[in-house]
């Protein structure tokens, strides 16, 4: 499903020309595209009007009748007949050096074709920043792209505004006339602003200060604002400004102007607090009199454990059943010994020391018991 465009374009004749020389073209095709096309004309004495609109048309006339099986093919197309329609134009109004600029977009669903001739530009935005912009045909900045001048000396420089290519113009810009056309359409998304544009703006308007100007306001009233700011700042030129602005009307705002998630803070004075790791069951200290107390910690179920009988060593044998059974036995034994000890009713005699020793030893436990002990398996 394609997205809808929100498109508005704009010229003003500026502070000081008499005359407006650029021209635009906003023009739906049949099958649903849209071409937006801005021209800056040259020559004086309404040549460069004239040149501006011969282009303009004659671009819309041969697009809307290209089948868009190879947009790029036909853009070049386009660029091709414009120019030859103001060489024409030239010959039947006699206006030596009558010429212009020409830059479009072709928009078909999410992708954009673009090309041009001359300085008039194309700027792409995504979420407040430059993803792209069309390459100058002028003197200086072939000497940028050769290293020859910076940026900002290409500003200021007198000839910035010679152009090495035209539509019409003088025979030295036909010397070199070869339309630049992307081969590769730029893609657009929700949110995306394309602004198409003469040199009158962004010769009073750096190419930082664009999108912060316009982000938040309509897309009819961005293009206004930034028209308006070209003339405040001396409006030198005539201003030409188409914008888009795809999927809705106003002109998103940069993600720096999302107010950030809430975090709720500590009161002044009171120390941060940062979360508590899982706590650590450690045994309480006690007195080295006091009986071992183990450290606290959730209950298992309780189960009681039968004494391992003889045989089965290495199973664990609680240490209370060992106790009473060790015990027992003795109490046992000490019976045992002492019935022993005792006078014979038939003879009367008490036993001696040692045969009491013995009864002792023989009576410590009964026959078939041995004195119980536990294996720890593992210990």
């Amino acid at each position: 499903m394609s997205l809808p465009l929100y498109i508005h374009g704009s010229t003003d004749v500026g502070r000081q020309r008499k005359q407006n020389e650029d021209s635009y073209r906003i023009a739906a095709q049949p099958d649903g595209s849209q071409l937006l096309v801005v021209c800056d004309g040259m020559g004086g004495h309404e040549a460069g009007e004239v040149a501006s609109q011969v282009a303009s048309d004659r671009i819309v006339e041969v697009l809307s009748a290209s089948a868009p099986d190879h947009p790029p093919r036909a853009l070049y197309q386009a660029f091709i007949e414009a120019n030859q329609a103001v060489l024409d134009a030239v010959l039947t109004r006699g206006a030596e050096g009558m010429g212009t600029t020409g830059v479009i977009a072709w928009v078909m669903d999410s992708r954009c074709y673009v090309g041009w001739v001359g300085d008039s530009r194309l700027y792409q935005f995504r979420e407040g920043a430059p993803v792209d912009r069309t390459r100058d045909h002028t003197r200086v900045a072939q000497m940028v792209t050769h290293g020859i001048l910076t940026e900002e000396e290409a500003r200021n420089h007198p000839d910035a505004h010679v152009l090495v290519q035209a539509l019409g113009g003088s025979a030295g810009v036909q010397k070199r006339f070869k339309p630049e056309v992307w081969a590769e359409p730029l893609e657009l998304r929700f949110g995306d602003v394309l602004l198409l544009c003469s040199d009158g703006l962004y010769d009073f308007i750096e190419d930082p200060e664009l999108y912060p100007l316009i982000e938040g306001l309509d897309y009819q009233d961005a293009v206004a604002r930034l028209i308006q700011t070209a003339n405040e700042r001396g409006g030198a030129d005539n201003i030409t400004v188409i914008l888009l602005v795809v999927g809705q009307p106003e002109v998103p705002r940069t993600a720096k102007a999302t107010p950030p998630a809430r975090r709720e803070t500590v009161p002044d004075g009171l120390p941060m607090f940062t979360p508590a790791p899982a706590p650590e069951v450690q045994a309480t200290p006690v007195p080295p009199s006091a009986p071992e107390v183990q450290a606290p910690s959730v209950p298992a179920p309780r189960t009681v454990e039968a004494p391992v009988p003889p045989g089965r060593a290495g199973r664990r044998v609680p240490m209370g059943w060992l106790l009473a059974i060790g015990l027992l036995a003795l109490g046992v034994g000490l019976a045992l010994g002492l019935r022993a000890s005792a006078p014979s009713p038939a003879s009367g005699s008490a036993p001696s020391s040692s045969e009491q020793d013995a009864g002792v030893a023989r009576s410590g436990a009964p026959t078939g018991m041995e004195t119980p002990h536990t294996e720890v398996g593992g210990q």
